[in-house]
């Protein structure tokens, strides 16, 4: 089942959920429920079919899919398991359809703040390029032909040309091999994907958003699983596996070990270890004295959220002039290299 991890999206997963929690809610059974549950997407559907199998060969719910652990992470096998001793796989079910759909969210929230700086990042380039190969060369000619003393402009130009012609098709080539052999070494090399962790954590913005994103996957599983009346010591390493950079990730996972080690409360811990905002820290505080750890690592969560959609739209509004200036700076920089020339042959003629 390796193969579905990247193809199954967390708001197919979130639907799936949402569905069995509505039939289990209304009163039908298990086996009935995974029978009727349906999905377009046919990796998932075929999990669904392989865990009804595995339904009528005896397993429990929370054991049918510890089977596909790789698609639903082991957060959802565990809740399921805990719903299932409790007596509340609906409720459950809900809180891990709504986990699913905020991981969609940010996803789509991300794609979506990212992708018109990438395509006008990636056109400014193909054009730029495309007139350096096919453009320049004919006024380069002229100019030879004239005699013109050319200036730094267009020597430059002409350099860029001369670069590109020899070793354009190598450079693509090298660059889309680095590409696919770092992609390749941050799934398989544990040891290259934390470097590559720790370095996007000292980006200028960016390593700020991905701490915050960070923080609020730690704040919603934890409140997910403590919902679900699980004890702290149990939650806590399961809501550090829900952090997907591993250098923050290994810092979640010495929170419990810090507690253990020094008696301290969570919200001292959280404070010692850097993990949560001076605002959430203080939430927890509240809640640790009013019971409700559950409710407020909620609140974090969806306060954590608001900031990073602001913290993302702010970066946007940096992106777009930043490649507007870039653009009006190419723009001259290829004129100042076509028209000089021209200007100094229209001086020679006056």
């Amino acid at each position: 089942m390796m193969i579905f991890r990247h193809t199954i999206s967390a708001q197919e997963i979130s639907t799936l959920f949402l569905q069995m929690g509505l039939l289990l809610d209304s009163g039908v059974g298990v086996l009935e429920c995974m029978q009727s549950v349906q999905s377009t997407h046919k990796a998932l559907a075929h999990i669904i079919s392989d865990i009804c199998q595995n339904l009528q060969h005896g397993l429990s719910l929370a054991q049918a899919f510890e089977r596909h652990k790789v698609v639903f992470g082991e957060i959802s096998c565990v809740l399921l398991s805990l719903g299932q001793q409790s007596g509340n796989l609906p409720s459950v079910l809900f809180e891990l359809s709504a986990y699913f759909k905020k991981r969609a969210q940010n996803k789509a929230l991300i794609t979506k703040a990212l992708l018109y700086p990438t395509l006008v990042l990636c056109a400014m380039i193909a054009a730029f390029l495309a007139i350096i190969w096919f453009v320049i060369p004919p006024f380069m000619v002229l100019f030879s032909e004239l005699g013109v003393s050319l200036p730094f402009y267009t020597r430059a130009l002409l350099w860029l040309y001369e670069f590109a012609h020899t070793f354009g098709l190598f450079i693509i080539f090298l660059f889309a091999l680095i590409a696919l052999i770092s992609i390749l070494a941050y799934r398989h090399n544990p040891t290259f994907r934390h470097k590559f962790d720790t370095l996007t954590l000292h980006l200028p913005l960016v390593g700020m958003l991905i701490i915050s994103q960070e923080r609020y996957r730690f704040a919603f599983a934890l409140s997910c699983m403590l919902k679900g009346a699980m004890p702290l010591d149990k939650a806590l390493p399961l809501a550090a596996q829900s952090v997907q950079n591993r250098t923050l990730q290994s810092r979640y996972h010495t929170l419990l070990e810090y507690i253990q080690t020094t008696a301290a409360p969570l919200s001292q811990a959280l404070e010692a270890l850097a993990l949560l905002d001076s605002l959430s820290i203080t939430l927890v505080r509240s809640g640790e004295k009013s019971a409700k750890l559950p409710q407020i690592f909620e609140s974090i969560a969806d306060n954590l959220q608001a900031h990073n959609t602001q913290k993302l739209d702010m970066l946007v509004r940096l992106i777009e002039p930043t490649l507007s200036l870039v653009m009006g700076a190419l723009i001259v920089f290829l004129a100042l290299g076509v028209f000089v020339p021209m200007w100094d042959m229209s001086a020679n003629v006056l």
